[in-house]
């Protein structure tokens, strides 16, 4: 590979993937491409929360990234980046340091507490395979727990069940819970009557879904109080501890499980000399996505800030894909020595799963809901998988769901 310009890309996740697709399809034979990232898998994110209530097999949103780079052209490194050094161009891990010609830092993001008290130790957090576990776990303990438990206002305690934050990850593991145990309980658990579960969404804001239009917004509000949820609007949390979730009005809910889906932070990472952050620690970066001062090396998905039409894109995945393509593209002619138009986002609308059969989108500004936005949340999220038989497997998982029911043992 002598000669060929060295790429290295930071981070397994919809960032760093795409960009090495397409890398790998506009610059096949002119470029090095070195991914480093602490897991051998990409995780597929968006359908945690069915994993979480046995829906999809948690084997089956696991992708191994051998499987889908090809390892004779894309160097894989199993380890993480301690530091980046911006004007030496390298990555240093705990085993060498690396040298490249363009950097991509996708260093993707972490649960944000907000410096809470009581959240961190009190809370279960929502983005790794190790948090739905967690939760799953969590979730049939209380609920086994209940059904031996005699005294009343205890049973109610322990299944106060909590999430914090109504974005789209909050509604769609609420209304996925709020399903799992209405379908459960008469079956498995006919000690447990359905009055005595509490399902509580808790939002800062004033609205469900902040991204999405009003109309739909109005919609999902509707649908879950429809399920028994009880949402909570403008109601910050304030302190958190092992029995109770303070607001700031003074209201106390019982705290029997907390989901925190309430925001999210760039992962730390060291970069020298040090760059513009945001209060997120997000990077800022520029119209090209490359940090001010170093061209050639870019900042993108969760761990960048990208500022359009004076306001900073939000961290989905959408948008991280699409800066994907433009940073490679940017790259291909920057060897090219051709010039790049500044990255423009381009909003092609937003959907989001409401429990079975449910939910709410926007598709080139039509506004669907209820089971056609539900068919095509489930389309486009399987479609959006980067590996056949991980297709395959969660399609087969939703028909084995359908038929036989979910079950309720806990996760190993």
């Amino acid at each position: 590979m002598a000669g060929k310009k060295k790429v290295g890309v930071l981070g397994g996740g919809f960032a760093g993937l795409f960009t090495i697709f397409h890398l790998a399809r506009l610059l096949e034979n002119e470029i090095e491409i070195t991914l480093f990232d602490r897991n051998n898998y990409f995780l597929y994110t968006p359908m945690l929360h069915e994993v979480a209530t046995g829906s999809v097999n948690a084997r089956h949103v696991v992708v191994p990234i051998r499987k889908i780079v090809d390892p004779a052209r894309v160097h894989v490194r199993c380890e993480e980046v301690n530091a980046v050094d911006l004007q030496d161009r390298t990555l240093q891990t705990a085993s060498n340091r690396f040298v490249f010609d363009y950097l991509v830092l996708a260093q993707g993001s972490t649960a944000n507490f907000y410096d809470i008290p009581g959240v961190r130790e009190h809370s279960i957090t929502f983005k790794t395979i190790a948090d739905v576990i967690r939760l799953r776990n969590a979730i049939i303990a209380v609920l086994e727990r209940a059904a031996i438990e005699k005294d009343r206002e205890k049973r109610i305690r322990l299944l106060s069940i909590n999430v914090a934050g109504a974005g789209c990850t909050g509604c769609e593991v609420v209304t996925e819970i709020a399903q799992f145990l209405h379908i459960i309980l008469g079956r498995d658990y006919p000690e447990i009557v359905l009055s005595e579960i509490r399902i509580n969404l808790i939002e800062a804001a004033g609205k469900v879904l902040p991204s999405f239009p009003a109309y739909l917004s109005c919609v999902a509000l509707e649908r879950m109080r429809g399920m028994g949820i009880e949402v909570h609007l403008n109601a910050p949390i304030t302190r958190v501890d092992q029995e109770c979730i303070e607001l700031k009005d003074g209201t106390k809910i019982p705290n029997g499980i907390l989901v925190w889906a309430a925001g999210i932070k760039a992962v730390d990472l060291i970069v020298k000399p040090e760059v513009k952050r945001d209060a997120g620690g997000r990077i800022v970066v520029d119209a090209h996505l490359e940090i001010p001062g170093h061209p050639g090396i870019f900042a993108i998905g969760d761990g960048a800030r990208v500022d359009q039409s004076g306001t900073a894109l939000s961290s989905t995945a959408s948008v991280a894909v699409q800066e994907a393509k433009y940073v490679a593209e940017r790259i291909r002619d920057d060897i090219s020595e051709q010039e790049t138009l500044p990255f423009q986002f381009r909003y092609r609308g937003d959907m989001a799963s409401l429990g079975f059969m449910s939910g709410v989108s926007e598709v080139y500004g039509i506004k669907i809901k209820a089971f056609p936005a539900w068919m095509i949340w489930k389309a486009f999220k399987l479609a959006m998988l980067p590996r056949y038989k991980n297709r395959f497997q969660i399609l087969a998982d939703w028909i084995i769901t359908w038929i036989f029911k979910r079950d309720t043992s806990r996760f190993m």
